[in-house]
């Protein structure tokens, strides 16, 4: 899951539409959510990502909302 993180922060960190402030919170957010998929705060943590992806050019978005889908999904399975 390292190397997924790793990527998603990677892909935030070349959207040139996001702040150095947003690209940060966003790569906390997806840490959080992430490491803690079924934690009661997680469903908010996902919503504060979308909200603060609005910014974030469409690709970027797209991507980051459909990784976080699917590691979500991946976790709840287990």
């Amino acid at each position: 899951m390292d190397d997924r993180l790793q990527t998603a922060r990677e892909l935030l960190d070349h959207d040139d539409k996001l702040t150095f402030d947003d690209r940060k919170k966003l790569g906390d957010l997806l840490q959080y959510v992430m490491s803690s998929p079924k934690a009661d705060l997680a469903p908010a943590k996902t919503k504060l990502i979308e909200i603060n992806l609005e910014k974030a050019g469409a690709v970027t978005k797209e991507v980051i909302m459909d990784f976080l889908a699917k590691v979500t999904a991946e976790m709840l399975k287990s």
